[in-house]
């Protein structure tokens, strides 16, 4: 019986998504899981690397015609089969512990959602300044507390929420926040209580800021988009309370001595009015 249901959404992939199936080839410990590839490539790319992993790992290779991380992922999830989803990063490799300690946590707590940390080579945390011990976590501190490829989801409160919004993640209008905008709507459902983030949780993601230079400056912008959008969309205390953190931060930031760090930050910030306001302007002409 599979418990877990690994879903990857890939497009494009230049050769680390061999990295990521070769981590999880050497998990240890592991209840039995499937990995669902969403393929949105169009071509034949993808089969070889496929078929070498099929002899360790239950691989469903799901070719797709279309493209967006959200859509994909939605689209595996209704192919999965395993009790309980997550969503690794085609660049991620997860450690060999990562699936047994959310097994630990599922077994220790009442919960449906269990979120965990990324790290660099060296072992630090990256991305997120990611909490060192576990806790439960609430809407208002959940912005610290996950990443989608972090997070690992009762199958049947995914479905019951919708999914992801596709409007939301890598390839879509608002190209960031769908992993916040998923777990708010858990909260609406499930209450407090049934979240944790366990540190003990890792995989391994690569470090792209810093550097600083125009790659991410526009990579600011553009996540900023999709969290000036999530605020639009759920325009609740916590989140404009989250919000008018993050304009504040930004606008510390950008006064930086460094050029391209400050120069980002503003990024951040043209971006959440973008997002902001063209979210309304979308659902004003839908």
């Amino acid at each position: 019986m599979v418990c877990y249901s690994l879903v990857i959404a890939t497009l494009h992939d230049g050769g680390s998504l061999e990295d990521c199936l070769a981590s999880l080839a050497e998990l240890r410990n592991a209840a039995p899981f499937e990995v669902i590839i969403v393929d949105q490539n169009g071509d034949d790319r993808l089969v070889a690397l496929l078929e070498a992993f099929a002899v360790t790992l239950e691989i469903v290779h799901e070719r797709v015609a279309f493209r967006g991380a959200s859509r994909a992922r939605n689209h595996g999830a209704r192919l999965a089969r395993g009790a309980w989803l997550g969503f690794p990063d085609d660049d991620c490799r997860l450690l060999p512990d990562a699936l047994s300690e959310v097994a630990r946590a599922i077994a220790e707590q009442d919960v449906h959602v269990v979120t965990g940390q990324t790290i660099d080579e060296d072992g630090c945390p990256n991305v997120l300044g990611w909490k060192q011990q576990p806790v439960l976590f609430t809407r208002r501190t959940m912005f610290g507390c996950l990443t989608e490829a972090t997070l690992f989801v009762r199958r049947d409160s995914f479905l019951t929420v919708g999914g992801f919004d596709e409007r939301f993640g890598p390839g879509a209008a608002f190209p960031a926040a769908e992993g916040i905008d998923l777990m708010n709507r858990l909260f609406a459902i499930l209450g407090e209580g049934k979240a944790c983030y366990r540190p003990q949780v890792k995989m391994k993601h690569p470090t792209k800021i810093p550097p600083w230079n125009g790659w991410a400056v526009s990579r600011f912008h553009a996540y900023a988009i999709g969290d000036g959008a999530l605020i639009a969309k759920n325009p609740q205390p916590h989140m404009l309370n989250w919000g008018l953190r993050t304009l504040v931060s930004a606008a510390i930031q950008m006064f930086s001595l460094r050029p391209w760090r400050g120069l980002a930050f503003a990024a951040r910030i043209a971006g959440l009015i973008r997002g902001f306001l063209g979210f309304h302007i979308a659902s004003w002409r839908a």
